[in-house]
């Protein structure tokens, strides 16, 4: 089984690159089977425990209150629990925000993403969201989105600084909305960095979803590109599935007009100097009629130079 015992420890390396340590049934679900296995090797879960199981026993791979970790980097398994202790405030925060995001006809998705959905963000940390619009709505939907918590100062670029004694002033789990797309572009993989992006494919499997009027299985069927290292992946589930807000909207899809082109004018021209110094140049910061993407503090090439060193402790093929 050496197949599963590497795709174990990849899996286990870029986690560790990231900083988390997953339960098992997770490692399953991300397991990376690499480039060459993606076609000619496929192991159900019963397999991958068994493996899991061998390594554990080596002392290669620790387990911890229900987690798993490199043994190297034990450590991050006490961590992440720490940070799990903010998860339900964070995760009732975002359930308001995706109700009221639900509410504007045009929004067909909302999930919420990064840290968060694995429950390991910091008590000061954003929360972040995934927003998936109607085909030509995307600028009113952006605009409507985010102008509460912008008035509210609930956004990480309007949240009060920190008071003299290093507290937070105002508003805690400030809103982050930097990434939504249309519907008629579902395919996420020219986000990607070129070559190997394993920070967005460990992204888009940990997507967790908030409301969704059906859309969500579009989007993973059109994103077999992404997944296809990921053969044990399944689509995304609410923590509770009655819990899932349903978002049914009107069939038929916007058309373009005054409004969106005056809000697509009006955001543009207040873009910050950092958003547009390097807009449409990368993957960072993606301006389009299909896709807004503001990720300009964008850490995935160091996670990635990170994974490539603890792959090389361990003797893994990326």
């Amino acid at each position: 089984m050496d197949h599963v015992r590497s795709a174990i420890k990849r899996t286990l390396a870029f986690q560790a690159a990231w900083g988390y340590a997953p339960t098992r049934l997770q490692l399953a679900m991300m397991l990376d089977m690499g480039v060459a296995d993606i076609e000619s090797q496929k192991y159900g879960v019963p397999t991958v425990m068994d493996e899991l199981e061998r390594l554990i026993s080596e002392n290669i791979v620790c387990e911890q209150q229900a987690h798993v970790a490199l043994m190297a980097y034990a450590d991050q398994i006490e961590r992440g629990r720490s940070k799990e202790f903010y998860f339900p405030r964070k995760l009732r925060r975002a359930r308001q925000v995706a109700s009221y995001l639900s509410r504007l006809p045009w929004v067909r998705a909302v999930c919420l993403c990064n840290t968060t959905a694995l429950g390991q963000a910091r008590d000061e940390g954003d929360l972040d969201f995934f927003i998936i619009a109607k085909a030509g709505s995307i600028w009113r939907t952006r605009f409507f989105a985010t102008l509460p918590f912008k008035l509210l100062g609930a956004r990480p670029s309007t949240r009060p600084p920190l008071n003299e004694r290093g507290g937070k002033e105002g508003i805690s789990d400030p809103v982050c909305l930097s990434f939504f797309i249309t519907d008629d572009s579902l395919d996420l993989s020219p986000n990607m960095l070129q070559g190997e992006d394993p920070y967005f494919r460990y992204w888009f499997l940990s997507l967790l979803p908030l409301t969704d009027d059906g859309v969500l299985k579009s989007l993973w069927d059109q994103n077999t590109k992404i997944r296809q290292r990921h053969p044990l992946a399944k689509q995304w589930m609410p923590l509770d599935g009655d819990d899932l807000l349903k978002t049914a909207k009107p069939a038929q899809q916007p058309v373009r007009s005054w409004l969106e082109d005056t809000l697509k004018k009006t955001q543009q021209n207040k873009f910050p100097a950092s958003i547009k110094s390097i807009a449409n140049q990368d993957t960072r910061v993606v301006v389009s009629d299909q896709c807004l993407k503001f990720h300009v503090d964008d850490k995935r090439e160091k996670y990635w130079s990170d994974y490539c060193e603890i792959c090389k402790q361990y003797g893994i093929e990326q």
